[in-house]
């Protein structure tokens, strides 16, 4: 059975493969050679993540493994793979009370909302709205109040270089929802929140989890990251949950279980924080993200800006009277990036890494017919993207999705409002994006065809396989400068890449993927969890492959 699922579905761990069972049901990116690939990059692919010079635990035998308990036990040898899709993308952490136990104990002693909601006041949210009240971040009865006087402010985006940022559209925006700056000094005895303590958390429809930062101002260590998840019915149907039930309000509440992860949990999974979070590596400091620092914040809602386009088309979609990660729909005009500047710039992070200066960039593309200049502003932030030196930039324009695509899809939203479309027959509309392989490349999620061998590995590996990032775990046995790799760890990073090759390459080179039992499965483009880069974040076309195995291939001589 083909295999056209592309989701992480928060927690769904499961422990054994021998018993999944595999459904065509929602994230289909990339089923054509080299379209649509994933977000922002990173080529792990998991211990959980990702170690490209980390091969089976053992030699290869004839009989299949009883059990694959990390993700890395699902390469039986350089050609041979059971099948583990990257909706598995935690496959081998604890999940529940097992994995919150993990985080509150490793936090005793401490103290912040993060721990206070869920370690000490063992709260268990069911939906969006008791999460946000659990972590302080209530909006008030009148949800469009976003100003000074509010306790909590919130903002959405449009498009997003962060972990999500493949789902990120103007119809399926990112919230971003926070503790007010002007607030933060003093304590909240309502909410449990310290004095100069902030709390920000982030989420798409589309992902069981939710993103959290928490900390102090000028803390040295910078804030704290975790990740929360949750399951929802349609978890335990044998097809798993369907576009509907991820893209609409269903997503947000009816939740059957939760779970806690700290940024210690997931550092070697394709979910990491850390990359993003605290790329100089484990002894610098953590920071908070906002590369569109500045207005006109090019990619944030905001009604006096571009972004009030942004705004037009969500409301296009889903009108004003839904409820949107428990936003009122008419108060999603009320969106405003410029609170969200102040508290970041309040936290210490004035300075952002490879910032994207919204108004230069926008004048320079007012004046060269929407594209950017190869000596411009723009450019100058891609290449130090190309160097390695930093994640993706945002994208140069304002619009990311495919114009027909939007149409489509902002009809299929106004249908299912109506109730002519059912979340059965709901497609999914994270699939939103053009095929154009350099637009795609420029947005981050993929890579254009006029960068050679070495580019490409730059652009879809080095932000996660560096050797400025942790050296402690699995994923560092492969990092882009191959002169230090061995031979043998080169061959796993070689079947790792051929990974991501369309369903017709896999079978001409010979590569399996294989239920437990040893009977085959064709999955979609680089939906295998080990593909190296998992497409959440790049997926390549068949040629890039090719050269990229060139390219490794010629790093194994002489070693």
């Amino acid at each position: 059975m083909r295999l056209n699922r592309w989701m992480i579905l928060g927690l769904m761990v499961s422990m054994s493969v021998a018993c999944r069972q595999y459904k065509g049901a929602g994230f289909n990116q990339g089923t054509k050679d080299g379209a649509q690939p994933s977000s922002s990059p990173t080529a792990s692919s998991g211990d959980g993540g990702a170690a490209a010079g980390q091969g089976p635990s053992a030699p290869a035998e004839p009989n299949m493994p009883k059990e694959v308990k990390v993700p890395t036990e699902a390469q039986v040898d350089g050609k041979t793979f059971i099948a583990l899709t990257d909706e598995e993308a935690l496959h081998g952490l604890k999940e529940g009370e097992e994995q919150i136990k993990i985080v509150c104990d490793r936090n005793a002693g401490k103290m912040n909302m993060v721990i206070k909601a869920f370690c000490v006041d063992k709260k268990r949210p069911t939906n969006i709205v008791e999460l946000k009240a659990a972590l302080g971040l209530s909006l008030p009865a009148q949800g469009n109040q976003n100003g000074n006087n509010s306790e909590t402010n919130f903002v959405f985006q449009g498009h997003s270089s962060s972990l999500v940022g493949k789902f990120v559209s103007p119809i399926n925006p990112r919230l971003v929802i926070f503790t007010n700056a002007n607030q933060m000094a003093n304590a909240n005895a309502t909410t449990g929140r310290q004095a100069n303590e902030y709390v920000v958390m982030a989420f798409v429809r589309g992902e069981q989890f939710a993103e959290i930062a928490v900390g102090t101002a000028n803390s040295p260590g910078g804030p704290e990251f975790f990740l929360v998840g949750f399951k929802q019915a349609c978890n335990a149907k044998p097809e798993h949950c369907s576009p509907g039930e991820l893209l609409t309000p269903a997503v947000e509440s009816n939740w059957t279980s939760f779970t806690l992860f700290q940024d210690e949990d997931l550092k070697n999974s394709i979910v990491d924080c850390r990359h993003c979070h605290q790329p100089q590596g484990p002894s610098s400091q953590k920071i908070l993200r906002m590369q569109e620092l500045v207005n006109p914040w090019t990619h944030w809602f905001r009604d006096n800006t571009d972004g009030n386009q942004l705004i037009t088309q969500y409301y296009a979609a889903h009108g004003q009277d839904e409820v949107y990660a428990g936003v009122p729909g008419v108060s999603i005009r009320a969106s405003d990036p410029a609170r969200l500047e102040d508290l970041v710039r309040d936290a210490g992070f004035a300075t952002q890494p490879n910032e994207f200066p919204t108004n230069r960039i926008r004048n320079e593309l007012a004046g060269n017919n929407s594209l950017p200049l190869p000596d411009g502003v723009w450019q100058g932030l891609f290449n130090r993207v190309l160097t390695g030196e930093m994640i993706p930039v945002p994208y140069h324009g304002l619009n990311v999705a495919d114009p027909a695509l939007q149409a489509k899809f902002t009809k299929q939203y106004q249908d299912f409002k109506a109730g002519t479309v059912s979340l059965a027959a709901f497609e999914d509309h994270r699939n939103i994006y053009p095929s154009d392989q350099k637009l795609l490349g420029d947005m981050g999620f993929a890579v254009a065809p006029t960068y050679d061998a070495q580019q490409t590995m730059m652009l879809a590996c080095s932000q996660c396989h560096t050797a400025r990032l942790d050296q402690g775990i699995s994923r560092s046995r492969f990092n882009v400068d191959l002169t230090k790799m061995s031979a043998a760890g080169l061959d796993i990073a070689i079947s790792r890449v051929k990974l991501g090759y369309s369903p017709a390459r896999l079978k001409q080179e010979g590569i399996k993927i294989l239920t437990m039992d040893g009977k085959p499965v064709e999955m979609d483009k680089g939906e295998h969890l080990l593909t190296m880069p998992p497409r959440r974040f790049k997926q390549l076309t068949d040629e890039q492959i090719d050269a990229l195995v060139k390219l490794f291939e010629a790093a194994k001589v002489g070693k």
